[in-house]
């Protein structure tokens, strides 16, 4: 168990860098149409939203296409619990006590980030669709990255608190 609170942070650290990439790199909404045909959303389409430009014989069409909020949302809180791990990781390496007694705080923020952003990657799909003002069908699905990243995310969280709360219970007697 020692060795699992040794490494708590870098674990905590290696997981939401998965998450990150799985969010940003996986397609996040599959819409599929007639036949075998489906519309794939990319994790930064449906973060960021997009804008393409189609030419056509009268001219040059634009489609923007809207970001989902809660999947902007929880890819910053993602960002800030990984620098908040970041942060975990590096200071006791540097010798900095400064901080020390707020460790416990900086786990509990991490956890409340990791959790959230990973609850988030399970609304991208209604949230992706509202934001654009189209209607849901039954038939639209997360993609399988997203899922794994939100696992992942809150696996991380938990990893995140291990130190924390392995301190706090360790005192009382």
């Amino acid at each position: 168990m020692k060795k699992v609170l040794q490494f708590a942070g870098l674990i905590s650290l290696a997981l939401g860098a998965v998450a990150f990439i799985l969010m940003m790199a996986t397609d996040a909404v599959i819409q599929p149409l007639i036949g075998d045909t489906q519309t794939i959303y990319a994790g930064t389409t449906a973060i960021f939203g997009k804008t393409t430009s189609t030419d056509v014989i009268i001219g040059t069409v634009e489609s923007t296409t809207k970001g989902s909020p809660l999947a902007l949302i929880g890819w910053i809180l993602l960002l800030v619990a990984l620098i908040i791990v970041l942060l975990g990781v590096i200071l006791p390496l540097l010798k900095v006590t400064a901080l020390e007694k707020f460790a416990g705080i900086l786990n509990l923020v991490a956890l409340v980030c990791f959790v959230v952003a990973g609850v988030f990657m399970f609304l991208v799909v209604p949230t992706f669709y509202s934001a654009n003002g189209w209607d849901m069908n039954d038939s639209v699905k997360i993609g399988a990255g997203w899922v794994i990243a939100g696992i992942v995310a809150i696996v991380a969280g938990a990893f995140a608190i291990l130190p924390a709360a392995a301190a706090f219970f360790g005192k009382k007697k």
